[in-house]
């Protein structure tokens, strides 16, 4: 009777990017991220202050890797210094659309559907891209500054547009028609 072998021959899969898994991302991602190929450290593992974005940028792209996160950067502040990091010494970052609590089968699937686009992108570009559920968006460095611009912008000038309730849609006068002359009084 002839021996079956348990051992079998298994071709390795190409070595994919190497990335950075940022802390708001859930650390079980990892796993299916390095099963397909990827070359994935997490920020809690390398000597940087995981508190700031920045430095987790930057160690980023001084040690060539991709930042994946979950990161919205809703706060103005960190928004502004995110931005400004990439902008002036470049570095890349994916960001997770949804939730962070979401199944790391979901995130990873976001990642690989559109990794062709992003590493075209990133090969050109230094930025970010936002891999969601419909789709990719890419944003370049000098679309970076126009949000730091924006959030000056926006603090700079106050909304002029009075909120519009009920009541004041009821006292609006009603526009004269197009051939009757405005009133004028004195």
């Amino acid at each position: 009777m002839k021996e079956v072998s348990t051992k079998h021959s298994q071709k390795s899969l190409p070595r994919l990017e190497r990335l950075l898994v940022d802390t708001d991302v859930k650390a079980t991602i990892v796993p299916y991220l390095r099963a397909v190929g990827f070359r994935v450290l997490l920020a809690t593992k390398v000597d940087v202050d995981v508190r700031q974005d920045v430095a987790v940028i930057r160690w980023a792209k001084q040690h060539n890797r991709i930042v994946v996160t979950h990161d919205k950067y809703k706060d103005r502040k960190t928004k502004i210094k995110v931005c400004q990091e990439i902008y002036e010494h470049g570095g890349h970052a994916i960001q997770i659309g949804g939730d962070g609590n979401q199944h790391p089968l979901t995130s990873l699937a976001k990642i690989l559907l559109y990794r062709k686009d992003w590493l075209k992108f990133f090969q050109d570009n230094d930025g970010m891209v936002l891999v969601h559920q419909t789709g990719m968006k890419k944003f370049p460095r000098v679309y970076l500054i126009r949000q730091i611009q924006a959030q000056f912008d926006h603090d700079l000038i106050p909304p002029i547009v009075p909120k519009v309730t009920r009541k004041t849609r009821e006292r609006k006068p009603k526009p004269t028609s197009p051939s009757q002359p405005p009133l004028i009084s004195d």
